[in-house]
């Protein structure tokens, strides 16, 4: 799905005239011309003989007799005649309109036309006028995009690029059993200034000039003190319940992004205008929750762990560390998987048929048209799965049905743990029959085996880095790739 737009992209096949003999016959009288323009530009012209629709037309017309039930006729005798003067012109119109639709179904999905998006229709103002009185032939004409031609390179054996591996330290083991000690710890509000671990609970109100706008924007919120920004958090480490700071809100905590600030702190809605909004906010603390680490006992590291799994606070470090080092393996497959994405789409030169996709894409009059802006992020995310495409034939991957139900089934268990079998097998089945769902659950499986496939192949290169070091290297990525 790209920006609310299915697009149909094909596996790669030659258009020749074996190909065409085959996709003719398969359609029995129904004629099929295709011109090329050019090497990313067709036409199709489709003309539906009345044959083809005649025996289908004959079929409902006579199902309305069966079940027609009009006065002075008993039922299922109405003359035939009767039949078509009342629904002749409609049924005809649905005996052309499914042959159509089977046939525009069948060359969007078939390999051998190897088309981009689907078929426009030339001169819709000017369709063909169906007389039931008068059975003839009918021509519709279509603009075909066609997938570019390239050649697939940078996933070779002599292909290397560099993965990163996060050194997990002792400082890094600390934090982590911190944070255990924490979230199993006691809260309770505290009269005290803010320190580390606490969290600050504030009401904030727009200003101008250093004062609060009457009509200004506010809210309601709460953040760590551990996360606060240099700039802030030495102000804040001498206030308590009832003081007030003034803050750019972008910069209070330290490693959020903008969108983030307006969804989670300024709470904005989808729809709200910030243009005539400021960003500097007079915060009020109305409460700070201190939390009393949990003591490390065996209550902890059953809660933590699981009953019996760990037994000493040796055992539980060694359990966080592996933790660590399996977390962090898989952010750098993840950051080595969008990395690779970015150089191939860089390297290889997919042209896309620009004018048609225009045309198609704005076709819809009650939906705006794309900004130049869109169309640049279709362009892009159009380009990356064409070339997936390529890398998934080359890889020979494939998604299995039972890959779709545990796909299903995980996410499930992520949100509703203690959910029963027959509950869980319903919804699961029940999200299977979602054909939006499961486009979403084979992208994700498809990606997941292909990028682990190309692991496998290309040579790695580890470079060793510290868990700051990783994260500047994520956010340069999330810049480059915004």
């Amino acid at each position: 799905m790209l920006h609310g737009v299915w697009v149909r992209v094909p596996p790669p096949a030659l258009f020749g005239i074996n190909s065409i003999l085959h996709f003719l016959l398969s359609y029995i009288q129904m004629r099929l011309e295709k011109r090329q323009i050019d090497v990313l530009n067709a036409e199709l012209t489709l003309i539906i003989e009345k044959d083809d629709y005649l025996g289908e037309y004959n079929t409902q017309l006579k199902d309305y007799q069966k079940k027609s039930q009009l006065k002075g006729f008993r039922k299922g005798k109405t003359p035939l005649t009767v039949i078509k003067k009342m629904y002749g012109g409609a049924v005809m119109q649905e005996a052309v309109s499914k042959i159509l639709n089977d046939e525009l179904t069948k060359i969007i999905t078939d390999d051998e036309f190897n088309i981009i998006g689907e078929p426009y229709l030339i001169d819709k103002e000017n369709l063909p006028e169906l007389d039931h009185k008068n059975p003839l032939d009918y021509t519709y004409k279509f603009e075909l995009g066609l997938e570019p031609e390239f050649e697939l390179v940078g996933v070779s054996e002599s292909d290397s690029y560099d993965i990163y591996e996060v050194e997990v330290s002792k400082e890094m083991v600390d934090d982590e059993m911190m944070s255990l000690q924490r979230r199993l710890g006691e809260q309770e509000p505290t009269d005290e200034t803010a320190g580390d671990g606490d969290v600050i609970y504030v009401s904030g109100r727009e200003l101008y000039n250093g004062k609060i706008l009457s009509q200004g924007y506010s809210t309601e919120f709460s953040f760590s003190y551990d996360s606060t920004s240099d700039t802030y958090k030495k102000q804040l480490s001498s206030m308590k319940q009832g003081d007030t700071i003034d803050v750019d809100i972008y910069q209070l905590e330290a490693k959020m992004e903008p969108s983030m600030v307006e969804k989670y702190l300024l709470k904005l809605p989808e729809d709200f205008d910030k243009s005539g909004m400021g960003k500097e906010f007079r915060l009020e603390i109305t409460k700070i929750i201190r939390v009393t680490p949990a003591e490390l006992n065996q209550e902890t590291f059953d809660k933590s762990f699981g009953p019996g799994e760990v037994n000493t606070e040796a055992e539980a470090r060694a359990k966080v560390e592996d933790h660590l080092k399996d977390y962090y393996k898989e952010e750098s497959n993840k950051i080595f998987d969008r990395t690779l994405m970015e150089t191939l789409m860089d390297t290889h030169q997919v042209d896309l048929p620009e004018t048609f996709l225009q045309k198609w894409l704005n076709q819809d009059s009650d939906r705006p048209e794309m900004t130049e802006e869109e169309f640049d992020g279709f362009k892009k995310e159009l380009k990356w799965r064409i070339i997936k495409k390529k890398l998934v034939e080359k890889f020979e991957v494939r998604v299995e049905e039972e890959e779709i139900f545990q796909y299903f089934v995980s996410a499930i268990r992520r949100y509703s743990p203690y959910m029963d079998e027959a509950a869980l097998k319903n919804t699961v089945f029940s999200l299977m029959k979602n054909r939006e769902q499961v486009n979403t659950a084979v992208e994700t499986i498809s990606s997941t085996k292909l990028f682990s496939s190309i692991r496998k192949v290309v040579k790695l290169n580890p470079k060793t880095t510290d868990k700051e070091k990783f994260y500047e290297i994520v956010n340069n990525l999330n810049k480059k790739t915004a």
